[in-house]
């Protein structure tokens, strides 16, 4: 992505140029009734309990897309797991918007999956795909259709285009094609073309998944190579492609082991190269062969690929070389690269030093931990990017991997970073093979491109996530699939008038693992205000939460942590300012915070933020850890990035009679919310805390041996093998129920750990509790009458 240009405690306005394009509508129709200011008393010495019912948060039932807000209701609107704004209207001046100081843009999830909203495929044959000839966006429900029908109007550049002979449609009387509500590309904001031969530069690459596995002690001793190659053998007969699908094995230690799979073999033979410096394959043919004809070879691969390396002593990685080698075979075809590592490279190409040091941790010096360390990884990634390659590197060493540098692989190429720090196969191996199972399961979109076009005046900035940019504004991707999300920063680049209207349109073309080029398109339209008030009325919450995060990852990696903190508080405290100053009432007195009510819950967001792992002051956060979160915060999609920030917390020991249970709608119900406080837990409960990753089930000592006996089958507390699972009574029946449904809702997997009162693995229980006072960071409250007294100094008091 293209960083923020300057430096110190905010987010800057001033982003470079990439795009832009242009169209006209008004608020007038859409607009709902003014919302009333959410007001709460702070001031910093009222008790807490004067206030606790005030405290907004995040609490109420909604959909795992997050909070949703007012916006033009249409069905013509692109869902908003696909595209969504941070503002459903477009300020009219650039002034306009840098008076709210909400984040302007979107975040995108290009192949988000829903069982309510399904995208139509359109196949416009030998006609091929309407564009717009200047600005070469695709034809949507917003276009204008004049002359009778003959020319249509691109809602993006405005330039007229003719309408090919056979697509011609009458209008009726209000100027809408009579055949508008049968075509999904006139009527829905999303849908996906069928690509014609045009749009390949090359025949549509196979599914090929090209695996790098270090074979060397730590690997062995961890049970890290059996759990992987059990995997990959249950999950061969359900990679996409079917008889398309291409594999290939490459394992290394301090030499590069290449396997020849030709299908004529009776058995794999392996060839090993020690030369690390000239890794080139000894035979270039045979090493990524297709699954369907050397499935047997490939099979006896992974039968023995466990016991060839069982006895080996190796301590020294090779890593580089190996992703060198593996380069070579697979340049003159793409595909999916994984990359599997026990311990920081240390010969070879690529090799890595011990960066890890303690002094630098908590001060402004810790971000040079936080930075890639050699250009070698890079260099590498934009290599892979070019020949539409992907690397997912798993990673399990017990000590130091420098993560920070082994995770540009993914961000370059589009890839997705796995982290098992001091990996078990005991206790970790389960969640290892669920993501590595559904890593090689899940539906990719291949050698793929993605463009953001606008109307003009709007210009879009600064791209977020895991790609490499072509051109100015090409977000290449080797590959990508519904566990990716995007972000993206926009600019009012002109006056724009009221009575207009603008587009953003999203546009990802792919290859499908069948082997068709496609293209998905999202639109929406929006209007444009001249009102502060519908900025604020119109604003929503989670695509805010969500933007500011990626924001915020990239200000901590070019500056420093404590630069994206305080940018993040300064943000949230120019938009409540910019809110009471204009919208306060006068009877609204200077011990209130006055909070917008589709941004109300703001300020616990962004301390929430502020106190994530990933941006949290303290020594005691090793880099890796650190590293690793801020990977996944750029990468991630918008629920996920909401569920980590503020997880779920429910009392399993006090479940409602609905919780549980089967709804209305068919789904599992879910117990209650509670804020995240130790003042919610009680002494003799049991508490299960969901954040999207992992599930925390928290026991107190106190806790009834009867109620163990029901969850556990175990009365004693101390009985060092405690497992949630059915035990056979309704209780038990109940709380698998809602864990199976919370599974469901976050793919691929979430690990479940019980954690006793006193264990030392509580900390990571205590750890989500966003709302109580730690070490460096204050409370909700505090933060509040922190936020409240800020805002007076900025005159934000009438």
């Amino acid at each position: 992505m293209q960083p923020d240009p300057e430096g110190g405690g905010s987010f800057s306005e001033s982003l470079p140029e990439t795009t832009q394009r242009f169209g006209n509508m008004s608020l007038g129709a859409v607009a709902p009734q003014q919302q009333q200011p959410q007001q709460g008393v702070m001031p910093p010495n009222v008790p807490q309990s004067n206030v606790t019912g005030q405290v907004p948060r995040p609490l109420g039932q909604q959909s795992e897309w997050g909070e949703t807000t007012v916006k033009p209701n249409s069905k013509a609107q692109c869902p908003d797991i696909f595209l969504r704004m941070t503002i459903n209207a477009v300020p009219s001046s650039a002034q306009l918007l840098t008076k709210a100081s909400i984040p302007f843009g979107c975040i995108l999830h290009p192949l988000a999956t829903s069982e309510e909203v399904k995208v139509p495929l359109v196949n416009f044959g030998r006609m091929g795909i309407l564009r717009c000839r200047k600005c070469r966006g695709y034809l949507n429900p917003f276009v204008q259709f004049i002359e009778a029908g003959r020319r249509w109007r691109c809602n993006l550049c405005g330039l007229p285009n003719d309408v090919p002979t056979e697509y011609f449609c009458e209008l009726d009387q209000m100027g809408r094609r009579v055949d508008q509500d049968e075509r999904p590309e006139l009527s829905l904001g999303c849908v996906e073309f069928i690509a014609p031969s045009e749009y390949m530069v090359r025949r549509p690459m196979p599914p090929t998944y090209f695996f790098v596995i270090d074979v060397s002690y730590y690997s062995i001793s961890s049970g890290m190579l059996k759990a992987c190659v059990d995997t990959i053998k249950e999950s061969l007969d359900h990679l996409p492609g079917n008889e398309r699908t291409h594999v290939g094995f490459i394992t290394f230690d301090s030499s590069v082991h290449f396997y020849h799979l030709k299908s004529s073999l009776s058995q794999p033979r392996m060839l090993v190269v020690s030369d690390l410096e000239d890794v080139s394959p000894p035979i270039p043919d045979d090493l990524l062969v297709n699954l369907k004809e050397s499935r047997e070879v490939v099979d006896a691969l992974l039968a023995r690929l466990t016991s060839m390396h069982q006895n080996t002593q190796t301590v020294e990685i090779a890593a580089g070389s190996a992703l060198k080698a593996a380069w070579e075979v697979m340049r003159q075809v793409g595909g999916k690269m994984l990359f599997f590592l026990s311990k920081l490279p240390s010969v070879g190409m690529g090799t890595l030093k011990m960066r890890e040091d303690p002094k630098l941790l908590g001060t402004d010096k810790e971000v040079d931990l936080l930075i890639p360390d050699k250009n070698f990884y890079e260099d590498f990634a934009r290599d892979c990017s070019a020949q539409q390659i992907s690397v997912d590197p798993f990673l399990f060493s017990p000590h130091y991997t420098d993560v920070a540098t082994i995770a540009t692989l993914a961000r370059v190429t589009g890839g997705q970073t796995y982290y098992y720090p001091s990996f078990s196969a005991q206790r970790d191996g389960d969640k290892f093979a669920a993501d590595l199972r559904h890593n090689l399961t899940r539906e990719t979109a291949w050698e793929a491109v993605m463009r953001v076009r606008t109307t003009k005046g709007v210009k879009v900035a600064v791209h977020y996530g895991n790609f490499s940019i072509r051109s100015t504004d090409l977000m290449a991707l080797p590959a990508v699939d519904s566990d990716k999300g995007f972000g993206v920063q926009m600019q009012i680049s002109e006056t724009l008038t009221a009575s207009r209207y603008v587009s953003v349109q999203n546009a990802l073309l792919y290859t499908t693992s069948s082997g068709e080029r496609r293209i998905r398109v999202a639109t929406v339209c929006l209007p444009v205000t001249a009102t502060l008030a519908d900025l604020f009325r119109f604003a929503d919450l989670s695509a805010v939460v969500g933007l500011t995060a990626k924001m915020a990852v990239e200000k901590a990696l070019k500056f420093k942590l404590s630069d994206a903190r305080q940018a993040l508080m300064n943000k949230c405290v120019d938009i409540l300012a910019a809110y009471r100053t204009s919208f306060s009432s006068a009877s609204t007195t200077t011990t209130q915070l006055v909070l917008p009510e589709t941004l109300k819950n703001l300020p616990v967001y962004t301390l929430a933020l502020m106190k994530h792992i990933a941006f949290r002051s303290g020594s005691d956060i090793r880099p890796d850890e650190r590293s690793w979160y801020l990977a996944l915060m750029r990468a991630q999609p918008l629920p996920a990035t909401i569920s980590l920030l503020y997880p779920c917390l429910y009392a399993l020991h006090a479940l409602p009679h609905e919780a549980g249970r089967v709804g209305s709608d068919g789904k599992v119900m879910l117990p209650p919310a509670l804020s995240l406080s130790v003042e919610k837990l009680d002494r003799n409960g049991i508490f299960l805390l969901d954040d999207g990753l992992y599930l925390l089930v928290w026991v107190a000592r106190s806790a009834s041996p009867e109620l163990l006996s029901l969850l556990f089958g175990s009365s004693f507390l101390d009985d060092n093998h405690l497992q949630l699972i059915l035990q056979g009574n309704e209780l038990s029946e109940r709380v698998c129920a809602i864990i199976d449904a919370i599974n469901s809702a976050h793919p691929p997997y979430q690990k479940l750990y019980v954690i006793r009162e006193g264990d030392p693995m509580e900390y990571r229980f205590f750890g989500h509790f966003v709302e109580d006072k730690t070490k460096t960071l204050p409370s909700y409250y505090e933060f509040l009458g922190s936020l409240q007294r800020q805002i007076q100094q900025r005159g934000g008091s009438k």
